[in-house]
């Protein structure tokens, strides 16, 4: 069997020029590769969280799916470890608009500079938001995928296979030109596969089936079913509340039944060793068995 072929690292030195991002918590810049002339975004790793690792895995994944996604590489700068990941709005000439300006265009009131514990980042709103007529979703995706609501759903579908606990309303969007406004890209997965865990607890998860079991059904989503709920649903159960306003669900699902066991480990398995630990890739291969089978068992 031929030997699974590690994800390049790559240098980046050009600092000349570099835009600080001020979106988000972490420390990243923009810069400008010159060679195809395309604006990439540097996130430095914060230490002991896996952040790089984890994205760039999630990104893979969503290549299986066929999804539309954000391109991502491992990188380092200054011998800082991060991920480098790639302008989708075509050097600028897309506009982003953020999950919390679309939700604040529907309804005015709604409070887009709060992006945690939100409650009206619900179902029923992401759907009112995808759901008006000039949102639309990009070319050249499959006939069954007409809507951004089915195509979001596919989105949902990774974030549960993957226990992504970070689709807050800044963590999807929209991209807009004067001719159209289509579904963003998914992006920022990097708070998936228990990337945030200490190696002695997951050594204690992996040797209990049941508590590792509890584990992944404990991942939350930062979607709520309704307005005035107090907990957010789970990565599942976010996917399956959608579900019932989409007919998409078995698309999706058949695509995960087609993507094999050895090709999600491989996803795991080319980053790098000295990027990712022993335990961090056992657990991390364990979680998508495990969210797989659990993710089929509701078709």
């Amino acid at each position: 069997m031929q030997e699974n072929k590690e994800y390049a690292i790559f240098d980046v030195n050009i600092l000349d020029n570099r835009q600080i991002e001020q979106m988000g918590s972490k420390k990243k810049f923009w810069f400008r590769e010159t060679k195809e002339n395309r604006n990439w975004l540097f996130k430095y790793n914060r230490i002991n969280t896996g952040e790089d690792w984890s994205e760039k895995i999630a990104a893979e994944i969503a290549e299986l799916f066929a999804m539309p996604h954000a391109q991502v590489e491992l990188a380092q700068c200054g011998g800082e470890r991060g991920i480098i990941s790639k302008d989708f709005t075509d050097n600028g000439k897309k506009g982003l608009v953020h999950g919390n300006e679309l939700l604040a265009i529907v309804n005015p009131a709604y409070p887009k500079t709060q992006k945690y514990n939100l409650s009206k980042h619900s179902i029923n709103n992401i759907l009112k938001a995808l759901s008006k007529p000039y949102v639309v979703v990009p070319l050249n995706l499959p006939t069954e995928i007409n809507t951004p609501k089915e195509l979001f759903l596919g989105y949902l579908a990774l974030d549960a296979l993957i226990g992504n606990t970070d689709r807050h309303h800044e963590n999807w969007g929209l991209l807009v030109l004067s001719e159209n406004t289509e579904l963003a890209p998914t992006f920022d997965h990097a708070s998936s596969l228990g990337r945030e865990l200490l190696d002695g607890r997951r050594k204690q998860l992996l040797s209990n089936p049941q508590h590792f079991e509890q584990y992944c059904s404990r991942a939350r989503s930062a979607l709520y079913l309704n307005d005035e709920d107090l907990t957010p649903l789970s990565t599942f159960d976010a996917f399956n509340e959608f579900t019932k306003e989409c007919s998409t669900k078995n698309f999706w699902l058949d695509r995960l039944s087609k993507i094999s066991d050895n090709a999600l480990k491989d996803c795991v398995e080319r980053v790098p060793a000295d990027i990712i630990g022993s335990e961090s890739l056992k657990f991390a291969e364990k979680l998508l068995m495990t969210n797989k089978q659990r993710l089929l068992g509701l078709a």
